[in-house]
């Protein structure tokens, strides 16, 4: 199977372009015959690290063992480490900045090796001219070590995210939260507080099978993360939901 390249950014503009000629530039520089896949942009909420934690984890859920992730997410005011690393479970590879986005990713996955990239001290987006270099390097089999020194583990940054905590909204506008659900009955009324702002709703198993225009919480389709959402209707943008929010429901 070709080695997949999967970039996660909030470079959703010309700036993934970029990102993308530099891994091809890089190939070709390696005189490296490759059949690495560069995948579609695997785009997060600008600035959002909680997203980005989501992100990477979701993706990790889904894409075959040896997959290469490049993470370009960076909104700290402080320069972090630039890190490089390979899971315990299916082998993944992952290069990008210690925000903590890898927090979730690392927890489920493990770490077997990890490394702080060579420093080339500051340079404006560093995720073209040092991150996306060093993805290709790892894809074409080049040893990690090579790439910096080791990195403790134990300084990789955490996140504290609550249960209830928003980690992202589709382009529907249904709300991904984190947390377990209580056991409830089909058709149980609910009120929810998103922020402040209290909605009527109701539990529902398929989500779609109810009336337009209802809200509904019901388990969602990934991580196994509960979801709430308006029926056909795009409820986040109504109640203007953002991530990092945190919902609380009662019965």
């Amino acid at each position: 199977m070709s080695r997949k390249l999967v970039c996660i950014t909030d470079c959703v503009d010309v700036a993934y372009n970029e990102l993308r000629g530099v891994v091809y530039s890089e190939l070709q520089k390696l005189g490296t015959v490759s059949d690495l896949i560069i995948e579609p942009v695997v785009p997060v909420e600008a600035f959002s690290v909680i997203n980005g934690n989501f992100i990477l984890r979701l993706m990790g859920e889904v894409y075959p063992d040896g997959t290469v992730f490049l993470v370009i997410l960076n909104p700290l005011k402080e320069r972090p480490a630039r890190l490089v690393g390979k899971t315990k479970k299916k082998g993944f590879y992952f290069v990008g900045a210690n925000t903590g986005v890898f927090d979730w990713f690392t927890k489920d996955f493990g770490i077997e090796e990890l490394y702080e990239l060579h420093d080339p001290g500051f340079v404006p987006f560093g995720g073209k001219y040092v991150h996306a270099p060093s993805a290709v390097k790892i894809a074409c089999g080049v040893n990690l070590a090579t790439l910096g020194k080791p990195f403790d583990k134990q300084n990789l940054l955490q996140l504290d995210v609550q249960d209830g905590t928003i980690v992202h909204i589709d382009n529907f506008g249904l709300i991904k939260f984190t947390g377990i659900l209580p056991e409830l009955k089909e058709n149980t009324q609910l009120k929810i507080d998103i922020n402040g702002q209290f909605i009527s709703a109701v539990y529902a198993q398929r989500m779609m099978s109810r009336e337009t225009g209802e809200w509904v919480l019901y388990p969602g389709s990934s991580l196994g993360l509960p979801e709430v959402g308006k029926v056909r209707c795009n409820g986040a943008e109504e109640i203007r939901a953002r991530v990092g929010e945190v919902i609380k429901i009662s019965i």
